[in-house]
């Protein structure tokens, strides 16, 4: 359930969202909300009172949402944290390099590595969007190099091979 508009709704033009690969499985939240209710009743009887403030940012860490997306604008990434909110935007003339390759273990799905200065994020696409956040990123920035995740790989490996 979305809280607040996404800073980039109102941005005209396309917009490719990343594919949320931390959902958490059903066991694994129900052991979560059991670690805080048992941080929060540890605080309340005992007298490490620092456990109610792990119980807190425990439970605000389970709540918390992420939302990335590529648009006209660049690479947009929101977090709803409850108390707060993080909104952080890579605009194309500064991201120097966008790597993209297929999911080395084998979900099918296309990963894009984005490269800003000496930072890089890595997000996971549908492989039908590979191509248009491409042609996007060299018509917004047409000095970005576009790397292929695969052949750098196989290079890689290549070089490793003959160091034996």
């Amino acid at each position: 359930m979305r809280r607040t508009v996404l800073p980039w709704e109102s941005v005209p033009g396309s917009k490719y969202y990343a594919i949320d690969t931390l959902k958490r499985s059903k066991k694994t939240s129900y052991g979560g909300w059991l670690a805080v209710a048992v941080l929060a009743f540890g605080g309340a009887v005992t007298r490490w009172k620092i456990a109610l403030i792990f119980a807190v940012l425990y439970a605000l860490a389970l709540l918390m949402q992420k939302d990335v997306a590529v648009t006209e604008r660049g690479l947009e990434i929101y977090h709803d944290m409850r108390i707060t909110t993080n909104y952080e935007r890579w605009d194309w003339a500064d991201i120097y390099a966008v790597t993209h390759e297929t999911d080395p273990a084998g979900s099918g799905r296309a990963i894009l590595y984005f490269t800003k200065g000496d930072r890089t994020k890595r997000n996971y696409y549908r492989p039908e969007d590979v191509s248009p956040i491409l042609k996007l990123a060299k018509q917004k920035n047409p000095a970005i190099r576009i790397f292929d995740g695969k052949t750098t790989r196989d290079k890689a490996d290549a070089i490793r091979k003959r160091k034996k």
